[in-house]
């Protein structure tokens, strides 16, 4: 399908317009890292809906690791209904570029996933860019699920999963890849950033927004990397990865209205090859970030519902 004819869903579009309203009217040079992760965290009220109770629990922790104690949140969901997933600890690393985003800005997708998955949950705030460039956020990923692993029993669990989106995708790829003796049930990636190839197709066609644009993604890739030269280094680009043992089972969710479709889909097509199962889902209604807007967009959920399913049958 071309992107001529995968229409984007309209209110998913209005969505993201009403959000690049939030900085339309701030000139690009003012706009400082301080006052992009302003403005990333103001975007959840139009994604989380005021008043909504949510079946889930909710506590947040410390991870502390050499030199550096991360912020983490467990969310467990208060329903007695038990799912194949009921043992198993998935970590999840939030997406925003390795810059903007944090607990807050994926609270409300993290509780929805507990809730529709029926496991336990820990949502981990690794050090940002450009204050922590690359590979602190690589290394903070690798080291934290490494300690969920260890602390597994603690949580009340027996197996562990990994997930997340964009850039926290990109740090869940990097984590299975790296714990090599962590045995990784399944995966879950949400659109994530795995190559730095401008020049791919869906960049050509999908790199204007609406959301996340070819100059957007530049700059993030800049404020981890210091330049916006390819790097050949797998922790940063998840394409160099060289397999040695077969991927664990898992899934990779992209959308067609985004810059990063290719990669994602290039991403799950190695893990393949290394000889891993994965489920392959094409959301072509929707943008980058629709993981976000699951809570008050209906195309959106049921992209995210089905990636869930996808994984409740990996852990089965």
């Amino acid at each position: 399908m071309s992107a001529l004819t995968a229409i984007l869903d309209p209110h998913s579009r209005a969505l993201l317009d009403r959000s690049a309203m939030l900085a339309a009217d701030v000139a690009p040079e003012a706009l400082t890292v301080a006052l992009r992760r302003s403005i990333y965290r103001a975007t959840n009220a139009l994604f989380n809906p005021s008043g909504q109770e949510s079946p889930i629990r909710r506590e947040n922790l410390s991870i502390n690791l050499p030199g550096r104690s991360l912020p983490a949140r467990v969310y467990q969901s208060a329903d007695t209904v038990k799912t194949a997933a009921q043992d198993v600890l998935l970590v999840f690393f939030h997406g925003g570029g390795w810059v903007v985003g944090d607990l807050e800005t994926h609270d409300h997708a993290c509780a929805f996933l507990a809730q529709q998955l029926g496991c336990t949950l820990l949502s981990v705030e690794y050090r940002k860019a450009p204050e922590h460039p690359f590979p602190a956020p690589c290394d903070d990923a690798q080291a934290a699920y490494a300690w969920a692993w260890s602390q597994r029993s603690h949580f009340a669990c027996k197996r562990i999963a990994v997930c997340g989106d964009s850039a926290g995708g990109h740090l869940a790829g990097h984590a299975m890849f790296a714990n090599a003796d962590v045995p990784t049930a399944a995966y879950g990636l949400f659109y994530p950033v795995a190559d730095m190839n401008f020049a791919n197709v869906s960049y050509a066609e999908r790199g204007a927004g609406p959301g996340l644009t070819h100059a957007g993604m530049v700059w993030f890739w800049q404020q981890l990397m210091g330049s916006a030269v390819p790097s050949q280094d797998a922790r940063a680009v998840l394409m160099r990865q060289s397999w040695q043992r077969k991927p664990p089972p898992g899934l990779v969710s992209v959308a067609w209205h985004d810059p990063l479709h290719d990669e994602g889909v290039a991403y799950a097509r190695l893990l393949e090859r290394a000889g891993g199962q994965v489920q392959l889902f094409d959301a072509q209604d929707m943008a980058h970030g629709f993981l976000r807007q699951c809570l008050v967009n209906e195309a959106a959920q049921r992209h995210v519902a089905r990636a869930a399913s996808g994984l409740l049958r990996l852990l089965t």
